[in-house]
C-alpha cells in the first residue's frame, strides 16, 4: 500500500511499556506470516563493537529479499546503545551505524518492516532527528517518584494493567501495592500476574493481605512500611524495620527524612485541613476527593499536586483514614519532635538508634 508506514520505534524511560507495545506491533505485523522472513535481533550491547554488529545485522536483514516472498518483519529488540553512554550515542561508530540504518530504512525492499524498542534515547543526536523522519516514533515516559503525586500515577497505571486480568483492589491493598512496587510498568505487570495466579479464577479482589503475601518489599517499600507502621502507631514494627535498615548500612538521617518526616508533615496538614474545612472520609475516596477539589486556593496549597497540576488526593485520603484521635496540637508537637531529632542526628554524637527509637515512641504513643 502506497504511503504505508514500515518502521516503528518504541522508546523511553518506561522501558517495560515500550517493550510491551513493540511486541504487540511485531505480533500484528507477523500475524499469519510466521515464516522464514521474520527475525528478532538482540539490541543489548556492552561494547561499541557489539552495538555496531547489531546495527550491521539489522541493515543486512532489512536489505535481504525474502527467499519465499511475502512480508518480512525485523525486530531490533531491547536496544541500549541509543542512550548517552560511551558505548552508545557518544560513540562516532554507533552514530555512523545509526545513520546507515536510517539510509537503509529509506530504501527497503517492498513489504519489509522494522520494529525497534529501546530504553533511553539521546534525542540531541542527529541520528534521532533522521530516524524520526522515516519512522513512527512512540515515547514512553516513566513515572517520576521524586515528584509529588506519583502515587496516584502508579495507582492509575496499576488499575489500567489490572483491568484485562479482571483484578480489583480494595483501598488498603492498592495503597500497599503502590508503595511496594516501583514505577516500572514491567514490574507492576509482573506482580499483577503473580497476584492473578495466586488468587485463582474464583476470587478477583486483591486484599491487603494478598499484597503482603505476594509482592516483595523493595528498598522504597521498606521506607513506606516504616511510615505505615508509624501512621498506624505500631512502634514495634517501626523500630524493627529501622534497625534492619541501620544494620544494612542506611544512614539514620536519610531514613528519618525519607520515612518519618514526610508522614508527620502529611498528618499535620491533613488534620489542619479536616479541622478547618470540616472534611470527612465517611463518603469514601470519591467523596473525599471531590471535597478536596472544592477547597479554596489557599487550602489547596497544602495538598500535593501531580505533574499536570491537578491535586494528588490519594495520599491525603489514606492519611485522613489513619488519623484517629490525633489532634492538631499533637500533630504540631510531632513536627517539633522531628525537628529536635533531626538536629541531634546532624549536630551531636548521640546514639542514632536511641534518637530514632525515642522519636518513634513519641510519634506512636
Amino acid at each position: 500500500m502506497a504511503g504505508e508506514q514500515t518502521s516503528f520505534v518504541y522508546f523511553g524511560s518506561d522501558e517495560g511499556a515500550a517493550a510491551a507495545d513493540a511486541a504487540k506491533k511485531y505480533g500484528v505485523l507477523t500475524a499469519g506470516n510466521e515464516g522464514w522472513g521474520n527475525e528478532v535481533i538482540d539490541g543489548m550491547a556492552s561494547t561499541v563493537d557489539e552495538a555496531t554488529q547489531a546495527l550491521r545485522r539489522t541493515c543486512d536483514a532489512l536489505q535481504m529479499i525474502s527467499m519465499f516472498g511475502g512480508r518480512k518483519v525485523i525486530w531490533l529488540r531491547g536496544v541500549n546503545f541509543m542512550a548517552d553512554t560511551a558505548s552508545g550515542a557518544r560513540s562516532e561508530a554507533v552514530q555512523g551505524g545509526m545513520d546507515e540504518l536510517v539510509d537503509t530504512l529509506r530504501n527497503m525492499p517492498p513489504d519489509t518492516f522494522l520494529v525497534v524498542n529501546a530504553a533511553e534515547v539521546d534525542k540531541r543526536r542527529a541520528f534521532f532527528k533522521k530516524l524520526s523522519a522515516v519512522a513512527e516514533m512512540h515515547e514512553y515516559v516513566g513515572i517520576d517518584i521524586t515528584r509529588e503525586g506519583w502515587e496516584s500515577e502508579v495507582a492509575s497505571l496499576t488499575l489500567k494493567l489490572a483491568q484485562p486480568l479482571g483484578l480489583k483492589f480494595d483501598n488498603a491493598a492498592m495503597e500497599l501495592f503502590v508503595q511496594r512496587v516501583n514505577e516500572s510498568t514491567r514490574q507492576i505487570a509482573g506482580e499483577l500476574t503473580k497476584l492473578d495466579i495466586y488468587l485463582g479464577p474464583e476470587n478477583r479482589t486483591v486484599t491487603e493481605q494478598d499484597v503482603e503475601t505476594i509482592v516483595p518489599l523493595s528498598r522504597h517499600g521498606v521506607i513506606f512500611e516504616i511510615s505505615r507502621a508509624i501512621e498506624r502507631r505500631n512502634a514495634g514494627l517501626a523500630i524493627r524495620l529501622l534497625n534492619e535498615q541501620l544494620a544494612g548500612g542506611e544512614q539514620a538521617i536519610s531514613i528519618m527524612r525519607a520515612a518519618i518526616v514526610p508522614i508527620v508533615r502529611r498528618q499535620y496538614s491533613t488534620r489542619l485541613l479536616m479541622d478547618e474545612y470540616g472534611l470527612s472520609t465517611r463518603q469514601g475516596y470519591r467523596g473525599f476527593e471531590s471535597a478536596l477539589n472544592a477547597l479554596p486556593q489557599e487550602a489547596r496549597k497544602l495538598i500535593p499536586h501531580k505533574k499536570d497540576g491537578s491535586l494528588s488526593c490519594y495520599g491525603v485520603y489514606t492519611a485522613a483514614t489513619a488519623l484517629g484521635e490525633l489532634t492538631l496540637k499533637q500533630a504540631r508537637q510531632h513536627l517539633f519532635a522531628c525537628a529536635q531529632a533531626d538536629r541531634r542526628l546532624v549536630s551531636t554524637q548521640a546514639d542514632v538508634r536511641d534518637v530514632l527509637h525515642t522519636l518513634v515512641m513519641t510519634l506512636t504513643a
